[in-house]
C-alpha cells in the first residue's frame, strides 16, 4: 500500500513537472510571470459548512469522569443523535449518554413523551425532559449557542423520573464547566 501510495505520488509529480515545462517556450523571450488568481479572505474558511462549536471536545471525556467511579461500564462512542456521542451502563441499574449536538439547539430538541421544563445548569440555560423515553427517563440539555447543545439522558431499570433527572443533572453539572462558550 505504501509503495502504490508513493508511485501515486511520483506520477502526480511528474505530471505537475510537465505541465510547468510545458506552459514555458522559447518562442517568446521574457520573464514568465503567474497569473494572478483572486484569493479568499483569511476569514473564510475551507469547508463549506460552520466550524463546530464543540472543536476537539469529546462527549466521552465528558461522561467517563462522572460514571467510572460509580461502577458504569467503560462509555463508548455512540452516534445515535449526533456524531459525537458516548454511552454507558451500569447492569441492573441504568444506562446513561452524552451528546455534543453543534447543529441543533435546545428549542429543537424534541421532549418525546414528557414535557420540556425551561432551568438553567450553572449560568447556561438548558430544559429538563422527564419522562422524555417513558418512565425512568430523563433528558437534560443545554444550549452552548442557539444552534448547538449538549444533551445528558438517563433510563433507569427501576426507579422514577425524579430519579433519573437526578442522575441526568449530575451529568450535565459535571460536564458543563468543561463545553465551550458560545457566542
Amino acid at each position: 500500500m505504501i509503495i502504490k501510495s508513493r508511485l501515486l505520488k511520483l506520477a502526480g509529480l511528474s505530471l505537475a513537472l510537465a505541465v510547468t515545462v510545458s506552459g514555458c517556450s522559447q518562442e517568446k523571450p521574457g520573464n514568465a510571470t503567474p497569473e494572478s488568481t483572486p484569493s479568499k479572505p483569511a476569514s473564510q474558511s475551507q469547508s463549506s459548512g460552520p466550524a463546530d462549536v464543540f472543536g476537539g471536545l469529546k462527549a466521552c471525556d465528558l461522561l467517563e469522569p462522572t460514571t467510572t467511579p460509580k461502577g458504569f461500564d467503560p462509555p463508548e462512542v455512540e452516534t445515535y443523535e449526533s456524531d459525537n456521542g458516548c454511552a454507558t451502563e451500569k447492569s441492573g441499574f441504568a444506562s446513561v449518554s452524552i451528546y455534543l449536538v453543534s447543529k441543533a439547539g435546545i428549542d429543537q430538541l424534541s421532549a418525546g413523551q414528557g414535557t420540556k421544563v425551561p432551568t438553567k445548569v450553572g449560568d447556561r440555560e438548558a430544559v429538563e425532559i422527564p419522562g422524555d423515553s417513558g418512565t425512568q427517563a430523563c433528558t437534560v440539555a443545554i444550549a452552548v449557542t442557539p444552534t448547538s447543545r449538549m444533551t445528558a439522558s438517563t433510563s433507569l431499570n427501576r426507579g422514577t423520573n425524579e430519579e433519573a433527572c437526578a442522575l441526568a443533572r449530575e451529568l450535565a453539572t459535571a460536564a458543563e464547566p468543561k463545553l465551550p462558550r458560545g457566542n
